[in-house]
């Protein structure tokens, strides 16, 4: 039998309160808002569902009002709700709305408390890289507003993550970190979390008597102020210490009670674990049928979450159980699909261990190259030095010979001082005069060429740029006058599938045509800046088709300081993607999304259309887009279906 690693319960995430944004330079509150906002507080970890109602009417009572810093609130509040209750996807989305709204709003305070549950919710869908990139923003931004608690709570995160890799020691000195700020703060709750966590890095150490105290004296605090959630958690933990132990007996009344509670809480990830641990103990006290009831029930809420790695292994822990009884049928059934189930799982492990693996060899690459520099400076240093002791060498030689020389011919050099000087003048004067006339026919060769220069490159200006006019007033103007005389044609016609089609073509033929004139002339986003004419382009074709589409670049100024090819390209990139959105989607929603980090510009289109099935046979503006990204070296990655829409996102490195 295979017992579930429980990893929402294993490390306990923490609740840092409501998410702290200050109103005080916004008439922002109203008593409704606040009544909302204490509910939540007040039933968070005691009746969550509760808390839930009260959120979700926070948040639209917020929107109805335009109320920003309670919609950041609210969507905090929600995504802390998505952790503790096992809905990590709506963790991760509610946390992502809360951070766009607060860098919209150029707020900083609160960012720290949004990343960490942004972070804690790809930590429990098992999203490693993505957690810890969550954790360090965390970090970052409580060191910068100096919110020590804050701090606090990304060590402890950060610790829980070490454990699951089996770090313990960096598990241990992270904890360490929040613990000694949680006594500098006097933050007793904090202590208690510091402590629980040292307790699971005893349990997976197998130290159960150690673990056993420590969860039993946060046990005692957490009883007498009713944290229902962290009881539960702690009960579960203390179970599975008996499952392992294969104290069968005592870890079933131990379940069944932390299984009621966890009813009352509506915790379904935790239910999941706790009925697979019945199922495992019942089976080993040899009560097959309670154990297959129990299994049978863990799956179904496995299969309703999407929980791969828990699915797999109840598939194989029934088939064993059927196969026990002689009904192999059953049997086979379910070990089929606890394999085709464990499949889909190591393909998801598989493509996060090449990323992985990507990541190791770039930062390994780079270090390589820092070595090979130093090496060669160090290299250059010794070469420097054994020419300057050549140098040396030389002058003393030198100067030993002329000594010798002056010497012996003294006499003939006072006789011919006065000849010698005469002749010195002279040979000065002519190394003067043709010095003079090599630098002044260097200046007229210079001047000539730089003459030259400027001309062929106003005459190539002119001449791209007539070549622009001529296209766009020209054959665009023409373009222009069939397109509008072919509406009012067909406004009199009946309508016709053919005449749709043929407006069509002639529109995307006025749109190839003025994109071939900016191809030849510079974009006017180097006037106006490329965020400014990017956002300009994007509101004329929201304005002008039945589709939102918002915008998000950050930083701008940041992003309008990329070279000026660079961003031609990424205005032509973007161009096409939201083109196939009009075109094909059906979508009446979208984002676009750029943002510039150390290393690369990340690009994120997102659409709520009837998404799309990807071919062996790709359409011309995809290959287009492709082609770009491999010139570029960036890369993409498309998720798209019927249900979600479509989500692209392009990285394209920028050294």
């Amino acid at each position: 039998m295979i017992p579930l690693k429980n990893y929402t319960s294993l490390f306990l995430f923490l609740f840092l309160g409501i998410c702290n944004v200050s109103l005080a330079q916004t008439p922002e509150s109203t008593p409704l808002l606040d009544s909302l906002s204490n509910v939540y507080a007040e039933n968070l970890y005691t009746n969550p569902e509760v808390a839930k109602k009260a959120a979700q009417e926070w948040l639209s009572k917020s929107e109805a009002l335009d109320k920003k810093i309670h919609i950041v609130r609210a969507h905090y509040a929600l995504g802390n709700l998505g952790n503790i209750s096992g809905d990590y996807k709506s963790a991760v989305d509610q946390a992502a709305k809360a951070i766009n709204l607060l860098k919209e709003l150029k707020i900083e305070n609160g960012l720290a408390a949004a990343y960490n549950v942004l972070a804690l919710g790809y930590k429990n869908l098992g999203d490693y890289p993505k957690a810890m990139d969550g954790f360090m923003q965390c970090l970052a931004y409580a060191k910068k507003i100096g919110g020590k608690n804050q701090e606090a709570n990304a060590y402890q995160n950060i610790a829980t993550l070490y454990v699951l890799q089996k770090k313990y020691n960096k598990a241990a000195e992270n904890l360490d970190r929040a613990a000694n700020l949680y006594r500098e703060l006097k933050d007793d709750d904090g202590v208690l979390t510091t402590l629980f966590n040292f307790a699971n890095i005893l349990k997976e150490q197998g130290k159960f008597d150690q673990a056993r105290k420590h969860y039993q004296t946060v046990l005692n605090y957490r009883k007498r102020e009713g944290n229902k959630a962290v009881i539960a958690y702690i009960n579960i933990n203390l179970s599975q210490m008996l499952v392992e132990e294969e104290r069968c007996e005592e870890a079933v009344v131990s379940l069944k009670r932390t299984l009621s509670l966890l009813k009352e809480l509506k915790f379904n990830s935790d239910i999941a674990i706790v009925l697979n641990d019945l199922g495992l103990c019942e089976s080993e006290l040899g009560n097959n049928k309670e154990a297959i009831t129990y299994f049978e029930q863990a799956l179904a809420i496995g299969e309703d979450q999407s929980l791969l790695t828990y699915n797999s292994n109840i598939y194989i822990n029934l088939s064993q159980l059927y196969q026990g009884q002689g009904d192999y049928k059953n049997a086979l059934k379910y070990y089929q699909k606890g394999v085709d189930t464990k499949s889909k799982q190591n393909s998801l492990d598989k493509e996060k261990y090449v990323a992985n693996l990507q990541e190791r060899y770039e930062t390994q690459l780079k270090e390589t190259r820092i070595a090979l520099l130093e090496k060669e400076q160090k290299l250059g240093e010794a070469e420097l030095q054994k020419a300057e002791l050549t140098v040396k060498r030389q002058g003393i030689v030198r100067n030993a010979f002329i000594a010798g020389f002056i010497l012996v011919l003294i006499s003939l050099i006072i006789l011919r001082l006065f000849y010698l000087q005469r002749l010195k003048a002279q040979k000065e004067l002519s190394e003067q005069q043709e010095e003079n006339a090599k630098q002044k026919i260097n200046q007229m060769m210079k001047d000539h060429k730089l003459s030259v220069i400027e001309r062929y490159q106003e005459g190539q200006d002119e001449e791209r740029a007539r070549l622009a006019r001529e296209i766009h007033d020209g054959i665009g103007s023409d373009l222009a006058g069939i397109k509008i005389a072919f509406e009012h044609y067909i406004e009199t016609q009946p309508e016709k599938p053919q005449s749709k089609r043929i407006l069509n073509a002639i529109g995307n033929a006025c749109i190839d045509i003025r994109a071939l004139s900016h191809q030849l002339h510079p974009l006017a986003f180097s006037k106006i800046g490329f965020s400014s004419f990017l956002r300009d382009f994007i509101d004329k074709i929201s304005k002008s088709a039945n589709i939102d589409i918002q915008t998000f670049f950050f930083p701008e100024e940041d992003i309008d300081r990329l070279p000026e090819e660079l961003l031609a390209e990424v205005y032509r990139i973007v161009q096409e993607l939201v083109n196939n959105i009009l075109k094909h989607s059906l979508a009446t929603q979208a984002e676009v999304q750029l943002t510039r980090h150390e290393n690369h510009l990340n690009i994120v289109i997102n659409d709520n259309g009837q998404g799309f099935q990807e071919k062996k046979k790709q359409g011309i503006g995809l290959r287009n887009i492709k082609d770009r990204l491999h010139k570029l070296q960036g890369t993409i990655e498309i998720d798209s279906s019927a249900s979600s829409g479509t989500s692209i996102m392009i990285d394209i490195p920028l050294n």
